[in-house]
Formats: C-alpha cells, structure tokens, sequence
C-alpha cells in the first residue's frame, strides 16, 4: 500500500495511508506522530519522515486519538525504533495496551457481520485484514495524559476529551494553527459506509453511539477553521460548520 503526504497547514503534514490518516507535527526540526496507522504502517512512517528531509531520530513523541488498530498500529514498532514514548488518554491505556475489555478486534465482527451486504463494508475489510487490523501490536509501555492538557510535545496538541468511539478518544486541538485533528470523533469520510461528510462514523465501530453525538460540543466550540478527520479529506472552515453538518447527516 502507498501513503501520500501533503502540508495541510503550517508544520502539519496529512499522511493518507490507504483510508486511514496519520499525521506529522514539525516544530524546529523535531516531530510528533499523531496515530500511527495500521499494524502494518511504519514502514510507511519511516519513508513519509524521510520525505520531509528528516529521520526516525527526530520523532520526539507518538500521541494517539485512541486505540484501535487503525489509528495506534504502528505505535509499538514506532516506539521500539525511535525510544519515543507513546501517549494516550489515560481512560484509553488498557485499550492500547490491549488489556481492557473489547480492546480486542475481534469485539467488532458481530457488528460488522450484517454490514457485509455493502460492498464498501466489505472493501474496508479486506484492506483492515490486509494490513494487520485482526493482529494488532498493542503497547507495551504508555504514558497517560488527560483532557485539557497542554502536551509538551512538537506542535503543543492541547487534549480534546470526545469519548464515545471508544471509552478514551480525543481530539487535539492546535490553537495557534487553527487546526483540530479529530480521529475518529467526526469523518468526511465514513470507512465502513464510504458516505462522504462530515458525518459520524458508523455506529457498529462506536462503543458509546449516545456519547459520540454529545462529544461533538467539545469540537463545536473550538475555534479553528482546519479539521483533519481520521478517515476522509481535511475539511476547510469553522469547525462549527463540520459539526452541524456531521448532526444533519445524522438526522438524516
């Protein structure tokens, strides 16, 4: 699988890694990696760094929006390669570390089974299967952060708490680029329905679908007019606007 980059904003850079995103945050000359893609992805990580002129070694920190094997695959490896640490929200350590309860892929097939009458289901399957989604590397070591928190990490991502998908989710907010990086909290592009957004994923991959719909007030009041979607093309305009169109779609 090929991943394309491009510079969606000042020092952020969007890796398309088959319907997954990534992302690179840059800040005088080192890196974050927010998600890492799928179990299979780093060496498409290490070769997206290198395209930037950089190395591995410049990677200061892997800071995930949550942990499922699409958005924290390539966490572990990224980890043993580089030293850096991986953090995630401390309600979704054990998810990462794939200790908790439903942490496990496989907690998603008996909602997944009556969908396979869409063709884009099953297209999504095929390719999460491809790419390791059924294996993942869970890991080892986290460190946990919490909502509101400024990381001290390149780029300065401020926690978004938007649970819902899974127990732990957020978002990062850059306020001084006027980006937010969404993960899975809203898509423009649903993976299992390949509908177009901004929308809410499909419930069967949502662990709490009540608490999906009311984490959208936390996106809705940042200011920010960049909002780079886990799965789907960055949407350009208030985030207000991707959020009342996200409840439209739903409504409808």
């Amino acid at each position: 699988m090929a991943a394309s980059t491009e510079q969606v904003s000042d020092g952020v850079h969007r890796v398309a890694d088959g319907i997954v995103n990534w992302y690179l945050l840059e800040e005088d000359g080192r890196l974050t990696v927010v998600d890492t893609g799928w179990p299979r992805s780093w060496p498409r990580i290490e070769r997206a760094v290198s395209a930037l002129g950089g190395s591995t070694g410049d990677i200061d920190a892997i800071v995930l929006t949550h942990g499922h094997p699409d958005h924290m695959g390539g966490a572990e490896p990224g980890r043993r390669a580089t030293g850096a640490p991986v953090c995630a929200h401390r309600d979704e350590v054990g998810r990462v570390r794939g200790k908790s309860k439903g942490s496990s892929p496989f907690a998603l097939v008996p909602g997944l089974i009556p969908q396979l009458r869409r063709p884009a289901t099953v297209r999504f399957v095929l390719e999460a299967t491809a790419q390791g989604f059924m294996t993942p590397k869970w890991v080892r070591e986290v460190q946990p952060f919490d909502g509101g928190e400024r990381l001290d990490v390149p780029g300065r991502p401020v926690v978004i708490p938007t649970p819902g998908h899974t127990e732990g989710h957020v978002s990062f907010h850059l306020p001084e680029r006027g980006v937010v990086i969404a993960g899975d909290a809203i898509a423009t592009l649903d993976p299992v329905t390949r509908l177009p957004g901004p929308r809410i994923v499909h419930d069967v991959v949502n662990s709490d679908p009540a608490r999906v719909r009311t984490s959208l007030a936390a996106l809705e009041a940042l200011d920010a007019d960049v909002l780079l979607p886990g799965h789907g093309d960055p949407w350009r305009g208030p985030v207000s606007e991707a959020v009342e169109r996200a409840r439209q779609a739903d409504a409808g």
